[in-house]
């Protein structure tokens, strides 16, 4: 199976990565074009196109000792409708060129029912709570039906009275620089100077607005009192289903509710989507808690695989 050389994605890379998750219909993060191309210095990312699908691996360049795959590199699961078990084959061969067995670090229930029944007594597996996706209705966000979500609706009404002003703008480049001071109003207050973490995401950001119209990005600003006081920025993974990539709000307004205000008018203005993704809550009590208080549609579970 012969592939063309891997490369490190770019937006020339955008419509493709898009292209290919929408033929498979998928719904996991991990497979969102724009979080493959944001996240390529972060993860080590590299890409090709072979028969039909789009392959991935991670932590294949030069490694720093604070990055996450130091020690091995490890494999997205094909992207796309080509030859899947072909594909496999060609990332196997791949990975014992760097002396290691086969892994892949983020596969779904589906992908991993594959490599189950098409290469059975292959791989071992190890389940990934932390890591598992909140997939919602978006009618069900924007609209907060039923008593359920009662004390979400509760938290809106004490933000508008409270800040009477208030109103929602979409995201644009006229007005990036907003969601420029939010972020930076949130990195101070949480400590990220010093947080690995923290940092990388504060250039991902500031490149995701540099990059909104050449990605495809949508999002909004809440303004208060003002002032820009939260944001939200995030892409499609398929035709159905939206990916939430950031949401930050400055603390002080976070306290009033407005989290559940951005949250809810987002929503209304991605309803051409049937299901929002909004990303893993890992493992950090209170973002699970903040997470299921919004009745996920399904948990989309990840697993880790390698190859025995």
């Amino acid at each position: 199976m012969g592939c063309p050389e891997w490369h490190v994605p770019s937006i020339d890379d955008a419509e493709k990565l898009y292209m290919a998750s929408c033929s498979a219909n998928l719904m996991s993060c991990t497979d969102s074009y724009a979080n493959i191309i944001l996240y390529r210095n972060k993860y080590k990312t590299l890409v090709c196109y072979c028969g039909g699908n789009v392959l991935r691996k991670y932590g294949a360049l030069e490694a720093t000792e604070r990055d996450i795959a130091t020690t091995r590199t490890l494999y997205g699961f094909p992207i796309g409708t080509g030859d899947m078990k072909a594909a496999i084959e060609f990332l196997t061969k791949d990975a014992e060129k760097n002396g290691m067995p086969l892994a892949f670090p983020l596969l779904t229930d589906k992908q991993k029912l594959f490599l189950e029944r098409k290469m059975p007594n292959r791989f071992t597996f190890t389940e990934r709570r932390d890591d598992s996706d909140y997939i919602y209705l978006t009618k069900s966000l924007a609209e907060l039906p039923g008593g359920k979500y009662h004390k979400k609706k509760n938290h809106i009404s004490q933000f508008m009275r409270k800040h009477s002003d208030a109103t929602f703008v979409p995201l644009s480049k006229e007005n990036a620089d907003d969601v420029r001071k939010i972020e930076r109003e949130w990195f101070d207050a949480n400590g990220g100077n010093g947080d690995y973490d923290i940092e990388e995401e504060l250039e991902i950001i500031k490149e995701s607005l540099l990059l909104l119209d050449e990605l495809n990005l949508k999002g909004g600003i809440l303004y208060a009192d003002g002032k820009p006081v939260a944001m939200t920025i995030g892409s499609a993974i398929s035709d159905k289903t939206f990916d939430v990539h950031f949401e930050k709000a400055v603390p002080v307004y976070d306290r009033d509710g407005a989290y559940a205000v951005i949250n809810q008018q987002f929503a209304k203005t991605v309803g051409a989507y049937e299901y929002l993704n909004r990303e893993e809550d890992l493992g950090i009590e209170g973002l699970r808690k903040a997470k299921l208080s919004y009745h996920p549609e399904m948990l989309l579970a990840k697993w880790s695989a390698e190859q025995l």
